[in-house]
C-alpha cells in the first residue's frame, strides 16, 4: 500500500519505482518463505523485525534531490543490507565447515549470495544519492545498478535456491535434482560477472548475460514445473513467474548482444520497461508471492546455526 501510495503521490521515475519495490515488498515476502529459519537464528530474526523499519525511508530518500536528506533516508536500508550480507557470509562459512569447498557446489550458495548481494545495490544507491558517478557511469546506469542488484541479485537467487530445496524436498534423486543445483550455483557467478562484463567488456558482458539467461531459464522451467504440484493459487503465481522469467531472459540476452554488435535491442529504455517490468513485476512479485505461500522445508539445522 506504501508503495502504491507513494507512486500516486510523487510519480517516480520507473526505474525508482522498480528499487522501491524489492524493499518494501519483495523482501517481506521472501523473507516470509524463510521463516521456518528465524527459530534458529538470532540474527535472521532481527532482520525479519528489522527489515520494513530500514526501508520506510526509501522512498523519501528518492524523491528529493541528492544531498544530505537523501544519503540520511538511505542509511537505515544501507545498514539492513550489511547485516543480511553477514547472515550471508555466516551461510556460506558454515557450508564450508561442513563440507570443504566442494559444498558449496548446493542450491543453499544462492539463498546466501540472495541475502548477501543486496548489500551492493545499497552502495550503489548512495552514490546516487550523493551524485556521486563510479568509474565515470552515468547517473542513469549507477541508478540501474542498485536496480539490477535489489532483483537480479535478490528474487534470481532466493528462487533459485527455494526451488532446490523444493525438488530436493519433493523426493528427487541426485541425478534429478542436478538441474536445479547446478542452476543455483551458476546464478550466484553469473549475476556479479554481468556488473563485471558492463564495466570491463563488452565481450564479457555479452558472455556473462548469456550465463545468466540459461541459468535462469532453468530456474523458470523449475517454477513451471513445480506449479503442477501446488493448490491453484500458489500453482497459478509460480506458473506466471517462470513464464515471464523466461520472457525477461530472452530480452536480456537479445539487448546484451545487440549492445556488442553497437545496436541494441531493445534499447535502454524499451529495456527498463520491458525487461524491468516483466522482471520485477512478473517473475518477482508472482514468484515471491507465490514462496510466500508455499514455501519448502529449510534444510535440517546444523551445529554451526546460532539458536534463538
Amino acid at each position: 500500500m506504501i508503495w502504491i501510495g507513494w507512486q500516486l503521490l510523487a510519480e517516480p521515475f520507473a526505474p525508482i519505482v522498480l528499487l522501491v519495490l524489492s524493499p518494501l515488498v519483495l523482501i517481506p515476502l521472501l523473507l516470509a518463505a524463510l521463516a521456518e529459519e528465524r527459530e534458529r537464528s538470532a540474527l535472521m530474526r532481527a532482520l525479519s523485525w528489522a527489515q520494513l523499519p530500514c526501508a520506510l525511508p526509501l522512498p523519501l530518500a528518492l524523491s528529493v534531490e541528492p544531498g544530505a536528506l537523501a544519503l540520511l533516508s538511505c542509511l537505515p536500508w544501507a545498514g539492513w543490507t550489511a547485516l543480511a550480507a553477514v547472515e550471508g557470509l555466516r551461510r556460506v562459512l558454515a557450508m564450508v565447515r561442513r563440507g570443504g569447498v566442494r559444498g558449496l557446489y548446493d542450491a543453499e550458495l544462492a539463498i546466501a549470495a540472495g541475502l548477501g548481494f543486496p548489500v551492493i545495490g545499497s552502495g550503489w544507491l548512495l552514490c546516487d544519492r550523493l551524485a556521486i558517478e563510479p568509474l565515470g557511469f552515468s547517473p542513469l546506469i549507477v541508478l540501474l545498478t542498485a536496480v539490477h542488484f535489489h532483483h537480479a541479485g535478490l528474487t534470481l537467487p532466493l528462487s533459485a535456491g527455494l526451488l532446490g530445496r523444493a525438488m530436493r524436498g519433493a523426493g528427487a534423486g541426485a541425478g534429478s535434482s542436478e538441474p536445479w543445483r547446478g542452476a543455483a550455483v551458476v546464478v550466484v557467478l553469473a549475476v556479479p560477472l554481468v556488473a563485471i562484463g558492463i564495466t570491463v567488456s563488452p565481450l564479457l558482458e555479452v558472455i556473462a548475460a548469456g550465463i545468466t539467461a540459461a541459468a535462469a531459464i532453468v530456474v523458470g522451467t523449475g517454477m513451471l514445473q513445480r506449479s503442477t504440484s501446488l493448490p491453484v493459487i500458489p500453482a497459478l503465481l509460480s506458473a506466471l513467474s517462470g513464464s515471464c522469467l523466461l520472457a525477461a531472459m530472452l530480452f536480456a540476452a537479445s539487448f546484451a548482444l545487440g549492445e556488442y554488435r553497437g545496436a541494441p535491442w531493445p534499447d535502454i529504455a524499451s529495456m527498463i520497461q520491458l525487461h524491468g517490468a516483466v522482471n520485477a513485476l512478473g517473475f518477482g512479485l508472482l514468484g515471491a508471492w507465490a514462496w510466500h505461500l508455499s514455501p519448502p522445508a529449510a534444510p535440517e539445522a546444523t551445529d554451526s546455526e546460532t539458536p534463538g
